[in-house]
């Protein structure tokens, strides 16, 4: 009996101390106004930042300041992951980086959920913002090859994601404990969520996807508006 609640008491304590580091949006869902409507399974607008100094590699790259994270971001990537009701499988939708699109999410957390609704109908159930560097960092961790450069178009992007949560979600690392909060923590230092996120839906959501594989994630670009 000891041992277990030593156990638990180890488990909260790696969770706070992973949670700890994610940064949180507000106001992400203010005053949207008309929605489209709730749909099965969850999807998640995520924005991919780069340093507002890196330079792009294409002219038409985006290049605007996010002024609702700290530091100074630019947009990277826009993003929808839809996890199917079943948590069996992920689509990642990459949304072409126009400028009215690209204005929008520099704007305001919430200027980004009515922008990405409008273009696609869909309706957004939470918001991440996820540090590219961050990404570059799980990619070395789990031995990926980095040949990616900031301002890439959606497909090369795609192409540095896959091999990175490859590499990331293999057999071996999930029956590892520490290499998952490794994993997790540096994760949460390059990510900030939505504060209609609870710890609770997270770690629940985190439970529900825990047999998930790279192969059950598959990768699209949507047809510019």
């Amino acid at each position: 009996m000891g041992t277990v609640v030593v156990l638990v008491a180890v488990v909260a304590a790696l969770e706070v101390s992973v949670v700890g580091r994610l940064d949180r949006i507000e106001g992400a869902f203010a005053d949207l106004g008309a929605r489209p409507p709730a749909a099965a399974g969850e999807t998640v607008l995520m924005v991919g930042t780069r340093p507002l100094q890196a330079n792009p590699a294409s002219a038409d790259a985006a290049g605007g300041d996010v002024s609702w994270l700290p530091g100074e971001q630019a947009v990277e990537s826009v993003m929808l992951v839809e996890i199917a009701d079943d948590r069996r499988r992920v689509e990642v939708v990459s949304l072409p980086l126009e400028e009215e699109l690209v204005d929008a999410v520099g704007a305001a957390a919430r200027t980004s959920v009515a922008a990405v609704e409008t273009g696609t109908d869909r309706r957004v159930d939470h918001v991440m913002a996820v540090d590219w560097q961050m990404l570059r960092e799980l990619g070395y961790r789990s031995r990926t090859p980095l040949h990616y450069r900031y301002g890439s178009s959606p497909g090369e992007q795609q192409d540095f994601l896959q091999p990175v949560l490859r590499n990331t979600l293999h057999a071996e690392m999930r029956r590892e404990p520490w290499n998952v909060y490794q994993v997790l923590r540096a994760a949460s230092g390059g990510t900030a969520l939505d504060d209609t996120w609870s710890l609770l839906e997270l770690h629940a959501l985190l439970l529900s996807l825990r047999d998930l594989r790279s192969a059950d994630i598959t990768f699209s670009t949507a047809d510019p508006t």
